[in-house]
């Protein structure tokens, strides 16, 4: 659909990109999730590649989310390639919480960044900041959750329209 001129943010209004992979990852077992990573990881090996940072955010359950960190977990155990893993439940509003934003963001900060933490699933967490996404101040409280629980923070910042990211990393470091 890109190829064909629409843009990212008509996709994803229609339930395309971000939710159409979360449907779909929420669909599939651990096992095939492992099995389909190491096919892509030896092709990157072949190429040269060292280290991997494997996002979440395509599950946005607390369940789906560890249970994607969890994976991960389970792919550096099994090959040599170094895997950084970043906690992402902060990529998009999941279709449940779209009439609550404000209990989608209360389960990352109280929930789901609390246990990436507690089971040392992840090396950083990840906001994205977009008008289909996350506000400068919803990812504000974010990050700083995660800083609290000693996560390092990372921020998808201004990829498809300008809306405050880049200024928000630069306040945050």
């Amino acid at each position: 659909e890109r190829a064909g001129g629409r843009t990212y943010l008509e996709i994803a209004k229609e339930g395309g990109g971000i939710l159409r992979t979360v449907a779909d990852t929420r669909a599939t077992s651990n096992e095939a999730m492992v099995s389909r990573a190491l096919r892509f990881i030896e092709k990157m090996r072949a190429l040269g590649v060292t280290t991997i940072e494997c996002k979440s955010g395509y599950g946005l359950t607390v369940e789906d989310e560890i249970r994607l960190l969890e994976v991960y977990r389970d792919i550096a155990s099994e090959q040599p390639v170094r895997i950084v893993a970043t906690l992402l439940g902060a990529h998009t509003l999941p279709p449940e919480y779209k009439d609550d934003r404000k209990a989608y963001i209360k389960l990352v900060i109280e929930e789901m960044i609390p246990r990436t933490a507690a089971e040392g699933l992840a090396t950083f967490c990840d906001v994205f900041v977009e008008d289909s996404a996350f506000t400068p101040d919803e990812a504000r409280g974010i990050l700083n959750a995660a800083r609290e629980h000693g996560l390092g923070i990372r921020l998808h910042a201004d990829q498809l329209s300008e809306g405050g990211g880049a200024a928000l990393a630069a306040e945050v470091g």
